[in-house]
Order: C-alpha cells, then sequence, then structure tokens
C-alpha cells in the first residue's frame, strides 16, 4: 500500500566556495553548500531549508559496480516563509581577513526546480521527487536526476542503540534542527508516477 503523506515544490540550491574578491581573480565554481527547499501544498509559510552534507542527492547502489546506495546526512536549517528560509543565503557578501585579504562569498544559485512527495510505502516512508527544470550552468555534481527516490531515516526520539529508524513523520521536519538520513535506491516509479507532471510556479 502507498500513501503520500505530503507534496509540494522543492527547489535545489548551492552556493559557491568563498572567493577572492580581487579584481583579477578567477571565478571558483567549486562548491561550498548544498540544499534543498521543501514547500509543502497548502502551506504557504511552512517552507523548510534541508542542508545535505555530502553537497549533493545520494545515489542508489551502482548497477554491475561495487558501489553501495549512498546515505547522506541531512538537516533542517530554517522553516517559515520563502524569504526568512532563503534569506541569509542567496545574498552575495564580502568581509576581510588577516591572512587572505579581501574574501567575496557568493550568494546561493539556484540547480532545479520539480516537486516532491513524501510516501509511505509499508514500514518506511519515502522521499521522492521530479525535476523540471535545470540550470544548464550549474556544476554537474550538484545536478540531482531528473526522477529519484530516497528512503528517509529519522533520528530517534528515544536514546536507545540504534539512532536512526524508519519510523517518523515528514511533519518532524517543520522543527529547525531536526536531522535525518536519505537512501539512495532503485526505484520502480514508487510515488513518482503520482507527482504531477507541471510543477507549480511561483510559490
Amino acid at each position: 500500500m502507498v500513501e503520500i503523506l505530503e507534496r509540494g515544490d522543492v527547489r535545489f540550491f548551492y552556493r559557491p566556495k568563498v572567493q577572492s574578491a580581487a579584481p583579477e581573480a578567477p571565478f571558483d565554481h567549486g562548491v561550498q553548500a548544498f540544499f534543498a527547499v521543501l514547500s509543502p501544498a497548502g502551506r504557504s509559510r511552512s517552507h523548510r531549508r534541508l542542508r545535505i552534507g555530502r553537497k549533493r542527492m545520494p545515489l542508489p547502489k551502482g548497477e554491475g559496480s561495487r558501489r553501495k546506495a549512498e546515505r547522506f546526512w541531512g538537516r533542517v536549517e530554517r522553516v517559515g516563509s520563502l524569504d526568512r528560509v532563503l534569506g541569509d543565503q542567496v545574498e552575495d557578501s564580502h568581509y576581510s581577513t588577516k591572512t587572505r585579504g579581501e574574501r567575496f562569498q557568493p550568494g546561493a544559485r539556484a540547480v532545479a526546480h520539480g516537486c516532491y512527495a513524501f510516501v509511505r510505502h509499508d514500514d518506511h516512508t519515502h522521499f521522492v521527487y521530479r525535476i523540471g527544470d535545470t540550470d544548464p550552468d550549474a556544476p554537474d555534481e550538484v545536478v540531482p536526476p531528473e526522477t529519484a527516490s530516497n528512503v528517509v531515516l529519522f533520528e530517534r526520539d528515544d536514546h536507545a542503540k540504534a539512532v536512526w529508524t524508519t519510523a517518523g513523520d515528514p511533519k518532524r521536519l517543520d522543527r529547525e534542527g531536526e536531522e535525518l538520513v536519505l537512501v539512495g535506491i532503485e526505484d520502480d516509479q514508487l510515488g513518482i508516477d503520482l507527482l504531477a507532471i507541471e510543477v507549480t510556479r511561483g510559490r
């Protein structure tokens, strides 16, 4: 049995590495941070900024290879209006250091936009998404696949030996500081085919 617990829009962003502020310095397109903004349908002031620790989305086990399914840690950094969730990330900033002089921190840049759902299947939850738009100038390593499914592991509320569990509800992500693990899996379109093909805009 498959049950949709939540659906909405998802936007992926990356923040470039800190640059030298010297006029002649080349721009480094390296990735300092990567995060997703989840915007649940019908909740205009409940956006969530979810930072992904490995600076991209996890991949499933490689077909015909020894690569294991990737497990990436994530943390809810901010919850609220879209302005609050993005406000400290999208603006460029300049600052000085004693050892490296003037530095320039580029603002976060959009990578992709699409729709997502949290889908309950048996005793576990999937985070599934479908991408509708991708920035062609974004670094390849941060561009998520067109469609994907991740099993969600929630942090245990009790202090049992196991730290992570499949028992949990996406409503927990409304709390700043909440942590989870996303596990990349191969999936026969479970939940993905339930997503709208057209993504909503301007939310």
